[in-house]
C-alpha cells in the first residue's frame, strides 16, 4: 500500500468503508475476501486449540478486565433483594469472568447458587477450581459439562448470562427462549456480545463454522426488541494488541490470529495472509499499528 493511500485511510478513521467506496478507494477487506475465495475453506480450530488460543487472545486484550469490573460493579445492586441469588452462566469457560462476579454477589455472607454450563470438559474443570477457591462461605458453585439446550436448572434463576457465548448457538431465538424460561419474574438476562464492527467483520467472513451464521450484538438486540423486553445496553471498548501478529504471524502472533478468525491462519495462502495483515493495520488505532478497538456490548433485559 502506498503512503498516500495509508494517509487517506487514517483521515477517515480506517472504518467508514462506504465513504471509501464513494471516494473510489479500494477497501482492504474486499481484497482479502477475493483472496480467500480462491482457496478451500480454512480448517476449524480443535477444542484444544480453541481453548489455548482463547487464553492467549484474552491476554493480548484489556477487554476481559474491563468486563470483570463491570459485571462485579453493575450486577450485584440489581440483585440485592434476593438471598439466595441463583445464577446460571452459559459457556463459562474456565470461570475467569465468573469468579469476580460470584465473589461480589457473595459479599457480606449472602448465599449464592452459581451454576456454570460449559461443553468443554477441561475448561469446565477450570471453572470449578476457580470458584471453589474463592473465600466466600455463602457461595455454592456447580458445573454442568454439556450443552445449554439440555440443561434444566430445576429452579427459577435470578440471573442467566451469556458472556461471549451466543456466537456459537445454532438457533439464537431458541437459546434466548430457553434462557428466558429459566429466569424468574423480575430476574435478569444478560448478554455480552461483540458488535459487528471491523474485528468481527473479519471473523464473520473467515470462520469455518460449517455454514452456521455467527450471532453478534445487533442480532441479540433485535431478538430482545422483538420480544418487547425492557433492555439496557452499554458498550465497553477495550483494546486488542495484535502487534505480535503483524510482526510475527507464524510465530508468537499466530495464536491471536487463529482465535481472531476462528480457524488455522497458517492455511491462508500468502496473498490472503498479506491482505489480512494489511486489513489489521488499516483498522488499528491512529498511530498505533496492531492495536485494535475491541468492543463488547452488554445488554441487560429484565423479565416481566
Amino acid at each position: 500500500m502506498s503512503m498516500s493511500l495509508t494517509m487517506s485511510f487514517e483521515a477517515i478513521s480506517g472504518q467508514d468503508w462506504s465513504l471509501m467506496t464513494l471516494l473510489g478507494l479500494p477497501v482492504p477487506l474486499d481484497g482479502l475476501r477475493a483472496k480467500v475465495l480462491e482457496n478451500p475453506a480454512l480448517p476449524a480450530l480443535s477444542s484444544e486449540r480453541y481453548a489455548l488460543t482463547h487464553e492467549l487472545y484474552e491476554a493480548a486484550s484489556d477487554q476481559r478486565h474491563r468486563l470483570q469490573e463491570w459485571l462485579a460493579r453493575e450486577l450485584p445492586p440489581l440483585l440485592a433483594d434476593h438471598d439466595p441469588v441463583r445464577v446460571v452462566g452459559v459457556g463459562v469457560g474456565d470461570g475467569s469472568v465468573d469468579a469476580p462476579l460470584a465473589a461480589a454477589l457473595a459479599a457480606g455472607g449472602r448465599r449464592v447458587r452459581y451454576t456454570g454450563v460449559e461443553p468443554h470438559a477441561p475448561s469446565a474443570a477450570g471453572f470449578a477450581r476457580r470458584l471453589n477457591a474463592l473465600d466466600a462461605t455463602g457461595l455454592t458453585p456447580t458445573v454442568v459439562i454439556g450443552e445449554f439446550a439440555d440443561h434444566d436448572p430445576g429452579y427459577p434463576a435470578d440471573l442467566v448470562h451469556f458472556v461471549h457465548s451466543l456466537y456459537y448457538v445454532d438457533d439464537l431465538n431458541a437459546a434466548l427462549d430457553n434462557a428466558l424460561s429459566m429466569v424468574r419474574p423480575g430476574g435478569l438476562l444478560l448478554t455480552a456480545t461483540a458488535p459487528l464492527e471491523p474485528l468481527c467483520v473479519l471473523t464473520e467472513m473467515l470462520c469455518p463454522w460449517a455454514g452456521q451464521k455467527p450471532w453478534f450484538a445487533e442480532d441479540v438486540r433485535a431478538e430482545l426488541d422483538r420480544r418487547g423486553l425492557p433492555i439496557r445496553s452499554e458498550t465497553l471498548v477495550g483494546h486488542l494488541d495484535a502487534t505480535d501478529g503483524l510482526a510475527d504471524p507464524l510465530g508468537r502472533g499466530e495464536a491471536v490470529l487463529d482465535f481472531l478468525i476462528g480457524a488455522r491462519s497458517r492455511a491462508l495462502g500468502p496473498g490472503a495472509r498479506l491482505q489480512l495483515l494489511e486489513y489489521l493495520r488499516d483498522i488499528s488505532l491512529p498511530g498505533r499499528p496492531g492495536v485494535l478497538p475491541h468492543p463488547v456490548e452488554l445488554t441487560i433485559a429484565r423479565v416481566p
